[in-house]
């Protein structure tokens, strides 16, 4: 990514930022798309105790750091698992297009001018004086 000319107070940038940026949203919308359901959390399969029980299936999530168990049925896990997954993909999808924006906007935009940029080699340490 380079950085283009003087700020003029729009943001522009590079052609290869640009067209960064439009394929990660343009991922992030397909991913939006195709599930329109998104769940955070994870499906579990219990298997049965004893030979005369049936499988369980339990939804948990963290709900203001407390972690929250719900039973669910056959279907209900298998829906579940397709949103969690989707939202998996979304997370991960968003989390490209933020590193993406943030890079862009770091090199495109002037940043702040550092006050010192260096200290000088044969500077001496500042020392206490004894009974201070």
């Amino acid at each position: 990514m380079k950085r283009q000319g003087t700020f003029s107070g729009k943001t522009r940038f590079s052609a290869s930022v640009l067209r960064e940026l439009k394929t990660a949203f343009r991922a992030l919308d397909r991913a939006v798309r195709r599930r329109p359901w998104l769940v955070q959390g994870s499906v579990n399969r219990v298997a049965p105790k004893t030979p005369s029980a049936s499988v369980t299936y339990t939804w948990t999530r963290k709900v203001q750091a407390k972690t929250v168990t719900v039973a669910l049925s056959r279907q209900q896990s298998a829906a579940f698992r397709q949103a969690i997954e989707a939202n998996r993909r979304i997370e991960a999808a968003l989390s490209r297009l933020r590193r993406v924006s943030q890079a862009a906007l770091l090199m495109e935009l002037p940043g702040v001018t550092k006050r010192r940029m260096h200290t000088p080699q044969n500077a001496e340490p500042k020392t206490i004086p004894k009974g201070a």
